[in-house]
């Protein structure tokens, strides 16, 4: 009678750490850290929508306020070359009388065809603003009065939609709100980044870490897109925070002393010139 063999039972394996489906055992931290950073992530993302979405198109409509100054105030900033130009002690003079009741606080020198602009501070404008005269240079006409803001001599168009850019014309409450927003959109930016990034992969990491994935669909297709592009637009959004706290209240303040102790200020003229000539004439 023949006898039939049997194979020994396997040995069982070593038991082993858990993994993940898709890549390397994960620390225990990471599950609460993600979940954290997750909600930071959305509530925050919330916070600062709007004034990403305000700061992106002001700031591009701002970067064309050049060329919407020349073609509103084209009266005012340009005059017909004629040579030689007039001292610029009787352009003063002219602009002095146009605005007898300010104080003289600088004066602008264009090119061949611009108009000499001479600025004034005046009792009851508001905090940074000065009143502009603009003066042709070889006749001595005044052309104009525009109030201007900053140190820049912002004319009224480009004010305004700096003013939005800023605050949305909300004053104290929406500088408040633009400091806050530029603060935490480092966080949103950054969590983004340790969120998508921490995702465990196989094979072709960095690929799918920078390029959406064209077989993902719904969610996965969206989540996909949106972490790709977070990632590429990560120093520009960096950026867009840092030069929105320059802007702001308190950090903006901050910002503001330390231009000048480091003596980064716009020069000022020296108005004792022009007003001894004026007493002197």
């Amino acid at each position: 009678m023949s006898t039939q063999e049997h194979a020994p039972p396997p040995s069982p394996e070593p038991a082993t750490a858990p993994q993940t489906s898709r890549g390397a055992p994960r620390s225990p931290l990471w599950p609460p850290l993600r979940a954290l950073l997750l909600r930071l992530h959305f509530y925050a993302g919330v916070l600062v929508a709007p004034f990403i979405a305000v700061a992106a198109l002001t700031g591009l409509l701002y970067a064309f306020t050049p060329q919407l100054e020349q073609w509103l105030y084209a009266d005012q900033l340009h005059v017909e070359d004629q040579g030689q130009p007039l001292p610029v002690s009787m352009q003063v003079e002219a602009a002095r009388q146009a605005h007898p009741e300010g104080s003289l606080t600088a004066v602008r020198i264009g090119g061949p065809e611009d108009s000499t602009r001479v600025l004034f501070a005046v009792d009851g404008l508001e905090e940074g603003v000065r009143s502009s005269v603009f003066v042709d240079p070889y006749t001595a006409d005044v052309l104009g009065t525009l109030e201007v803001y900053g140190t820049s001599g912002a004319l009224p168009v480009r004010t305004w939609i700096s003013m939005l850019h800023r605050h949305l014309h909300l004053g104290e409450v929406g500088r408040l709100y633009s400091e806050l927003a530029a603060s935490w959109l480092w966080v949103v930016a950054l969590g983004g980044v340790v969120l998508w990034l921490g995702r465990s992969r196989t094979g072709a990491r960095v690929r799918r870490a920078l390029l959406p994935e064209r077989s993902a669909s719904g969610r996965g297709s969206t989540l996909s897109w949106h972490g790709s592009a977070g990632l590429w637009l990560l120093v520009g959004v960096l950026a867009l925070g840092a030069t929105g706290l320059t802007w702001s209240a308190y950090a903006g303040q901050n910002i503001g002393t330390v231009r000048q102790a480091l003596n980064w200020q716009t020069p000022s003229l020296d108005a004792e010139i022009f007003e001894e000539g004026h007493h002197g004439g």
